[in-house]
């Protein structure tokens, strides 16, 4: 029988892949035996401190196999996971931390002192909590209460990154993750043996649900550093033999340009599979002349779809290169236009809806914002995008971030994905400003490449080879780097308004 919960399908791995090493951080090797030794003795620690099935356990920590062995001891108990966001200031710990009803905040010296001083009591230091066990705290894990936890029932609360308004807590449930890990085995090739390297942070779908619980159910191995960085990855690429890599294409960028020796240094890695930001025309091309064993794979999710919703890759990524794939077995994805109930429409630009066991369970201590996304089973996921005659889906644009300009619609990641594929362009991002006459005019925020100068006119000149005039940017402004929240999604709000962008880093060019 197939596990019903996170705490069985954690006791199940270790039965059947114990001698596996599941978790990795510098010197620290722990293998899936010892990995349930120690969650189970979070577990009996955090029973001791009155934890129940169903109480939320915030953990407010880096990326590190504490948080892994953390998770895993909460979810033995049967408790509510809160995966707090490490970069969060005092007043926005206290909404998350607040809204959620924590009970218990896991975290450590450092990241503790931001959590508001009404709050502090519920700290608890990984150094206590995620200690070594003693031999008398054995327990059978077998016998702890989260076993009872039902597949419908809340498993974490993720929430969400917050561009607009207060963050909200998408409730993934047990069902949700286990169905994800099926898709990240079954289309990312989690098996025992693979080797993930978790860069995105663990607050983040990607670093918690698709690599650490896809990967460590599967028998796989997690490798673990707090942050991104290219020296670092290619590093532990190397030196780990990761097989499994997930990011934004720049991220593959810059390890490709850190590299001494690709081949032999990358040798390892199977599989990179990018989502999130646009794809230069000519990087695919690229990859494969300097990694020909390697194979990209494009992924579409969101925090209310659990994880992920679409994949492509290799050939079929490289035949429709604008495309981030079809639904994953078991999901639909249709289209929703001017707000009316979903359909299956091909070639017709709309919002896309999901349905399927990948969809949240709402948003936590929030009827109203659960009502208006999750409609009769299909999450409203405020994208713009269109699906084609053969079932392959394409992101235009968030709702918010479709511009309007004299009453024609311009997608901001059509024009970004022009914009990408000039050689002198590292990042760019799209938005749309005040026009008095036009109501929006197209603004284009560039990050030039190392040692490049591009000059405005190449860049509309470029934009003008492949778009209508009335999508080619009207304003050019270069910047030293874009702003992101968190996740790394870019905070397109701050590029709006010129206040946002010093002079001094910029200049302001209109057409």
């Amino acid at each position: 029988m197939s596990a019903r919960n996170l705490a069985a399908k954690f006791v199940e791995v270790a039965s059947v892949h114990g001698a596996r090493e599941a978790l990795v951080e510098g010197p620290v090797r722990i293998n899936h035996q010892e990995a349930l030794r120690r969650s189970t003795a979070v577990a009996a620690r955090l029973l001791a401190r009155g934890i129940a099935p169903g109480d939320r356990v915030a953990i407010l920590l880096p990326n590190c196999w504490q948080y892994a062995i953390g998770y895993c001891g909460a979810q033995l108990v049967g408790a509510i996971v809160v995966l707090v966001n490490t970069r969060l200031t005092g007043p926005e710990l206290d909404h998350v931390l607040t809204d959620s009803g924590a009970t218990l905040i896991v975290t450590d010296d450092t990241l503790g002192a931001r959590v508001p001083a009404a709050l502090a009591d519920r700290i608890v230091t990984a150094d206590v909590l995620i200690a070594d066990p003693g031999p008398d705290e054995a327990v059978d894990p077998a016998s702890l209460p989260g076993h009872t936890r039902a597949p419908h029932d809340v498993a974490h609360l993720l929430y969400t990154s917050g561009t607009t308004g207060h963050p909200k807590g998408a409730m993934h449930t047990h069902a949700n993750l286990l169905f994800n890990a099926r898709t990240v085995r079954e289309r990312l090739g989690a098996a025992a043996g693979e080797r993930t390297l978790i860069a995105a942070p663990m607050f983040h779908a990607t670093g918690t649900v698709s690599q650490f619980i896809g990967f460590f159910t599967a028998g796989g191995c997690c490798v673990f550093t707090p942050a991104f960085k290219a020296e670092t990855a290619v590093e532990l690429i190397t030196r780990e033999r990761i097989t499994f890599f997930a990011g934004v294409a720049a991220m593959l960028r810059l390890i490709l340009l850190k590299a001494q020796d690709t081949a032999s240094d990358l040798s390892a890695l199977r599989l990179f599979v990018m989502g999130g930001s646009a794809v230069p025309a000519g990087f695919p091309a690229e990859v494969t002349r300097r990694l020909p064993g390697l194979t990209l794979g494009n992924v579409w999710g969101l925090t209310e779809g659990t994880s992920i919703v679409t994949y492509t890759e290799g050939e079929e990524y490289l035949a429709h290169p604008g495309s981030v794939g079809k639904p994953v077995a078991g999901v639909e994805v249709a289209i929703s236009l001017d707000g009316r109930p979903p359909r299956d429409l091909r070639d017709t630009v709309g919002e896309l809806c999901v349905r399927g066991p990948v969809v949240a369970g709402g948003y936590w201590n929030n009827p109203d914002a659960s009502a208006s996304t999750f409609v009769d089973g299909w999450l409203h996921t405020g994208d713009v995008g269109s699906i084609d005659a053969d079932g392959f889906v394409r992101i235009l644009d968030r709702l918010k971030d479709m511009i309007i300009r004299g009453g024609e619609n311009i997608y901001s990641l059509e024009v970004e994905n022009v914009l990408a594929a000039h050689p002198d362009v590292a990042e760019v991002a799209v938005v749309g400003v005040p026009d008095p006459i036009f109501d929006e005019r197209v603004r284009a925020v560039v990050v030039p490449r190392p040692g490049r100068t591009p000059s405005v006119e190449s860049l509309r000149a470029h934009a003008a080879a492949s778009l209508a005039d009335y999508k080619v940017p009207a304003e050019v402004r270069f910047v030293s780097e874009l702003p992101r929240n968190p996740s790394g999604k870019v905070l397109k709000r701050r590029l709006i308004g010129d206040a946002a962008l010093p002079a001094k880093e910029f200049d302001d060019i209109r057409g």
